[in-house]
């Protein structure tokens, strides 16, 4: 493969390693920034690659991958955490004291 033919195929699968770094750091605003790139880049290829791009388009698959099984993993972190604040602040309202509701009395001299 050419060096020019394999920049751009080249430069995608930099781009989706970052993806996977910026999923594993919890960075989504700029992983949102990235993807745009990535979207940009990939409307940029042309729609049948080199052959020479076989074997870092494969690369490209499995990185992806990697991506999508981070996010989940990320996913399934946030949600426990998730689930044990909700626990947490159940139990603080256990321990909260009981409010009652006492009209408002307007004094007027």
């Amino acid at each position: 493969m050419s060096a020019e033919s394999a920049q751009p195929y080249e430069a995608l699968a930099a781009l989706i390693e970052r993806e996977l770094q910026l999923v594993s750091e919890r960075s989504f605003d700029e992983l949102q920034s990235l993807k745009r790139v990535r979207a940009e880049l990939q409307s940029s290829l042309p729609a049948t690659p080199p052959e020479s791009a076989r074997a870092t388009l494969e690369r490209c698959r499995q990185l992806t991958k990697r991506v999508e099984i981070e996010l989940l993993r990320v996913r399934e972190v946030l949600l426990l955490e998730l689930g044990r604040v909700r626990q947490a602040q159940r139990a603080a309202d256990g321990y909260a004291p009981t409010r009652t509701h006492t009209p408002m009395i307007a004094a007027t001299a």
